[in-house]
């Protein structure tokens, strides 16, 4: 795994109703099943029921709703 410069990203779920990615720099995809998000040179994705983005700032998202899994893709 190459390394991922400066910082690392952070990732929290906080029970299995809220994510907050600390490091996301943009939304790939977006909906109610599934929300794939930009952290550095990867792509983070969540997945559940009933998701909402409900903070996006330029350092970081808040996701809602019940969330199933975590995952980078490559």
């Amino acid at each position: 795994m190459e390394p991922l410069g400066q910082w690392s990203p952070v990732v929290q779920l906080l029970g299995t109703r809220q994510g907050v990615v600390d490091g996301c720099q943009g939304v790939v995809r977006y909906g109610p099943e599934e929300v794939l998000l930009r952290v550095d040179r990867r792509v983070l994705r969540l997945w559940g029921r009933d998701l909402r983005l409900v903070r996006l700032t330029p350092t970081g998202a808040l996701v809602e709703g019940t969330l199933r899994g975590a995952e980078y893709l490559d």
